[in-house]
């Protein structure tokens, strides 16, 4: 059976290195023999070694939220990897796995920097700077990637989640509709209305999340009343307004603008559930008051609550998708919709917020 030494010096890496100058590197080296998905480092382990790979073949693979991992790529006999967070002193980026049976050799990461450090010229430094641009861009790409692969599951749930719900949503208002006919009293007419109006905006919900999901935001604009608005909004979301422990005002000008209805009421529906969250079981209190700012054909509102406040740990990538804190239920794709909407209608959104004293959400839309 071939020495150890004999065994390294044959890999690539040590192709061009002087056998003298590589002695310090094969030294640390530690073989291992290692089974199928053996784990040979975890995402955000101390990167302290650079491997080679001997024989067989290695998984990159990073987890995603459900717990299960994606495959990124595959390095192969005669390959090394490692080196990146050893040079950069980042921890792993992803975890590494055999795929199928495996040979590797571990070189200890301090003596690698041993290695660079008596090469003439300042080689440590500009592989560093040369590495750390590749992990940056590599781990944008893996970002990339796996947001890419998230909306694909949300677009294929989503459009599963609309096919199937069609017979119900279809019978549920035809139900609605036969009660009215029977009993076309105001209270039962009113009611009735009320679950077509729930029905509409379920589908319309699943359809925005499709059309997310699909990077795309399609506008029906209509003219809109903004104190009729809130009206309707306040009629489909009673629960909200009738809570003991949190009193909801709304103070807004009867004043025109352009938007697709159903999305706007979608934006105050995520904002004020967000606000009676944060809030909890009370007391609070929910403001939502609008204006046109002077000389300029726009709409400011705003949605001011006395909650907890988003949490600092969100706070900078707020609107971003599946960010989501302290809700069980929660996607993490209601603010980020909210966002989307709100730009596809040439608008802006922003927030203010303090940790136990509120956060204060402020439209502006044009009204044209």
């Amino acid at each position: 059976m071939p020495s150890k030494t004999k065994e390294i010096s044959e890999h690539p890496f040590f192709e061009n290195i002087d056998s003298e100058q590589a002695k310090v590197l094969i030294d640390s080296a530690r073989i291992s023999d290692l089974p199928d998905k053996a784990v040979i480092f975890e995402e955000d382990d101390r990167s302290d070694a650079l491997y080679l790979i001997l024989s067989g073949r290695v998984a990159f693979r990073k987890r995603l939220p459900s717990g299960d991992f994606l495959t990124v790529s595959y390095s192969n006999e005669g390959d090394h990897f490692g080196e990146v967070g050893v040079l950069t002193r980042e921890t792993r980026s992803l975890r590494a796995e055999a795929a199928g049976h495996v040979v590797i050799a571990r070189l200890d990461g301090r003596a690698l920097k041993t290695f660079l450090k008596n090469l003439p010229g300042p080689v440590e430094a500009i592989l560093q700077s040369v590495i750390h641009h590749l992990h940056e861009t590599t781990r944008h790409y893996v970002e990339d990637m796996l947001h890419r692969e998230k909306m694909a599951v949300v677009g294929a749930m989503v459009n599963s989640i609309i096919h199937d719900f069609k017979n119900p949503f279809c019978l549920i208002s035809l139900s609605a509709q036969i009660l009215r006919h029977k009993n076309p009293d105001a209270e039962t007419t009113n009611l009735c209305n009320n679950i077509e109006g729930q029905v509409d905006r379920m589908v319309e919900m699943a359809r925005e999340l499709s059309e997310f999901s699909r990077g795309e935001t399609r506008l029906n604009k209509t003219r809109l009343n903004l104190r009729e608005l809130l009206l309707e909004f306040q009629k489909l979301n009673f629960p909200f307004f009738e809570s003991d422990g949190i009193t909801i005002t709304v103070n807004v000008p009867s004043v025109e603008f352009f938007a697709e209805k159903a999305k706007i009421l979608r934006v105050f529906q995520n904002l004020v559930g967000n606000a009676v969250d944060a809030i909890g079981e009370g007391p609070g209190q929910i403001d939502i008051t609008g204006s046109v700012v002077p000389n300029k054909n726009v709409l400011e509102i705003e949605i001011r609550d006395t909650g907890k406040g988003i949490p600092e740990s969100i706070r900078n990538n707020f609107f971003d998708p599946f960010i989501t804190h302290g809700k069980k239920e929660g996607t993490g794709l209601g603010s980020a919709i909210v966002k989307s909407i709100i730009d596809s209608h040439g608008g802006q959104i922003s927030f203010r917020t303090e940790t136990g004293k509120g956060t204060i959400f402020t439209i502006r839309l044009p009204r044209g």
